[in-house]
């Protein structure tokens, strides 16, 4: 439509011109040019702002903000589920450490217990010395007792042979 009305009034003042021109000096031409000026001209198209550069830029501008913020947020996704990945990846290697040492507790646990059940049951140097002592003890008795058994029967045994009349080739 604006293109209409542009293209109106330049074909008026081209004719206009034109008609000025030519018919100079004669009446007509005078009525012509008064009868072009006393029609209504359609106004003239305003001129556009120069803010439609500045429009541009903004817009540019926004629409670069958001897709370097969209590209910006699938980055970190993907660098938040690789850092997820490698937290898990973790917890799990820890996992599974913790259960082993949590079977060596286990084992240790039992050795120990084991190793308390031997002390208990098991003697210690002083009653092991103490033994070894009563041990010496009952086989000095032992021996004293043999002998004293030995000198009895070798009364026995004189007495035996006096009465008997014989003598005796074994002497004390």
């Amino acid at each position: 439509m604006l293109s209409r009305i542009s293209g109106r009034v330049g074909k008026q003042a081209v004719l206009q011109s034109t008609l000025s021109r030519r018919f100079e000096s004669t009446a007509k031409a005078a009525e012509a040019v008064s009868a072009l000026a006393s029609r209504p001209v359609a106004a003239a198209p305003k001129k556009k702002r120069a803010i439609g550069g500045f429009r541009g830029g903004v817009v540019g501008f926004l629409l670069g903000v958001t897709t370097a913020g969209a590209f910006g947020f699938v980055y970190l996704i993907e660098e938040y589920q690789k850092a997820t990945g490698l937290v898990l990846n973790s917890v799990d290697e820890l996992e599974k450490s913790s259960l082993k040492v949590k079977e060596y507790v286990k084992k240790i646990e039992s050795v120990e217990a084991e190793l308390k059940k031997v002390r208990e049951s098991g003697a210690t140097q002083q009653q092991v010395a103490q033994l070894k002592a009563d041990w010496r003890k009952q086989n000095d008795l032992l021996i004293r007792d043999h002998l004293e058994l030995k000198a009895h029967v070798w009364e026995i045994e004189q007495d035996v042979d006096s009465a008997l009349g014989r003598t005796s080739s074994k002497k004390k």
